[in-house]
């Protein structure tokens, strides 16, 4: 299930199959009233969240990307779905019962990636642990919520988001060119998964 991205080791740097992020996403309609955004992640601590900052303000700075500042730096489990904002103690609930039995693992971030032209990201080295993980959680998540609605669901590839779906096309490939030339090798130790909320445009731990 886990597949690496290309790191430019050869062969063209656009040879993946197209997923959603190759694609520009039509503008989402409003949420009904009572109604909000969420998902669930497995948040990188803060000395980490720190390192992935950097890379994220260098691309703010250098190409006005900004849409991947608005979350803390994580690897996605459950991707973003609307439900009703009364239904915030159950998926808090649900998380926390879940914690409980989560063994500590390691997650290892090492290298770049990219999806397309439109994605740039902190490569995971490939993790047993983390995909099952992955699974589970999804399979238990459909059981306990059949009604909530995903805007997609595409299948797992691990990674924390450096910029999204807003670096300039004709700039991309000078911004893959500087994090080939960039090293980041880091583990850390993941306790459990964090339930957030999108709240006036910026994705908050609820």
């Amino acid at each position: 299930m886990y597949n690496n991205r290309d790191n430019n080791r050869g062969g063209n740097r656009y040879d993946r199959r197209p997923s959603q992020y190759d694609r520009q996403p039509n503008r989402p309609a409003p949420l009904p009233e009572g109604f909000a955004l969420y998902y669930i992640a497995a948040l990188c601590p803060t000395d980490v969240n720190a390192q992935v900052d950097v890379y994220k303000q260098y691309m703010q700075d250098k190409y006005g990307s900004r849409a991947a500042q608005k979350s803390p730096a994580h690897l996605t489990i459950v991707p973003p779905f609307k439900a009703e904002e009364n239904m915030e103690k159950q998926l808090n609930d649900f998380v926390t019962t879940y914690n409980i039995g989560v063994v500590p693992f390691d997650i290892r971030l090492n290298g770049f990636s990219h999806f397309g032209n439109r994605v740039i990201s902190v490569d995971v080295a490939p993790n047993e642990t983390l995909i099952h993980l992955e699974q589970e959680v999804n399979t238990q998540f459909t059981e306990q919520f059949p009604a909530i609605i995903f805007r997609t669901k595409p299948e797992f590839n691990p990674h924390v988001t450096i910029a999204t779906r807003d670096i300039p096309e004709h700039k991309f490939d000078e911004a893959w060119d500087y994090f080939q030339q960039q090293n980041i090798d880091t583990t850390f130790i993941c306790n459990g998964l964090s339930v957030l909320k999108l709240v006036r445009g910026v994705w908050q731990t609820i």
